[in-house]
């Protein structure tokens, strides 16, 4: 993966995401992680280590219930606007830019999670191996990773398509945006090109294009990442629907691993 230019991609995409992601349920999975690191044995209120943390979607909530979040992404807007938003929530979490294949806090926790299909931006194995070392590093044996990735059997089975999304911003206007995927299947990847087109109240669009490439994973070769790393995979579900083992139709799916 070309880090710099996927800062980049995000660089624009940051005005945006919280905005474009308004219906995505924070709560609602910020509570499934909750119940995955007690079901697993970390302790209420531990220390968690957010990667790819974004605009702050997930560190909010874990810190407002009890837990201690250190968060870090690549993106300075993304930072920036988690700070703002940390800030009117008056809840202590710290924030470093960092790449989380090389990033350093310079101390363990109970937990990481890199959450958003942030694994799935890793294109090549050494950067998937990297970051998976990365998490083995900030953990004491015993600590769990959990992250959500695409599932390969399913974007494989039921295909992307093409789909449009339009939402009502503040100032009056829309923001249409178009998502066209294009699936690789020998590098495992779908590269999806957006529009993005803002129409302010008098009727003036601005357009934005950008291309995001996503990886999608399989069950055996993340299996293998992770006991290199130094893990053993605890679960593997369904995103969102604890109990359940994948299947071609589950489109995301959430890894638990834990530390040797």
């Amino acid at each position: 993966m070309d880090e710099g230019r996927q800062a980049a991609v995000f660089h624009e995409y940051a005005e945006f995401y919280d905005t474009l992601y308004i219906d995505k349920d924070y709560a609602a999975e910020c509570r499934l992680i909750q119940s995955i690191l007690t079901e697993h044995g970390v302790r209420e209120g531990g220390s968690i280590l957010d990667l790819g943390c974004g605009t702050g979607g997930h560190a909010i909530p874990l810190a407002r219930a009890g837990y201690d979040v250190t968060g870090v992404d690549l993106s300075t807007e993304m930072i920036r606007i988690a700070r703002g938003k940390i800030a009117e929530a008056g809840v202590p979490i710290q924030l470093l830019v960092g790449d989380a294949r090389d990033f350093s806090a310079g101390r363990t926790f109970d937990a990481v999670i890199a959450m958003f299909a942030v694994v799935g931006y890793q294109l090549t194995n050494e950067d998937l191996s990297a970051l998976f070392s990365v998490a083995r590093a900030h953990l004491e044996p015993g600590g769990l990773f959990t992250f959500d990735a695409w599932f390969g059997p399913a974007v494989l089975s039921v295909r992307p398509e093409q789909r449009s999304k339009v939402v009502r911003l503040d100032d009056g206007g829309n923001l249409t945006r178009t998502a066209t995927p294009v699936v690789d299947v020998v590098a495992q990847t779908v590269r999806v090109d957006y529009e993005l087109d803002r129409e302010s109240a008098d009727g003036a669009i601005t357009r934005i294009q950008e291309s995001h490439t996503v990886r999608f994973l399989f069950a055996q070769e993340v299996a293998y990442f992770l006991q290199v790393a130094g893990f053993e995979v605890v679960d593997l579900m369904p995103f969102m629907k604890p109990g359940l083992v994948p299947t071609a139709e589950d489109w995301n799916v959430t890894w638990t691993a834990r530390a040797r």
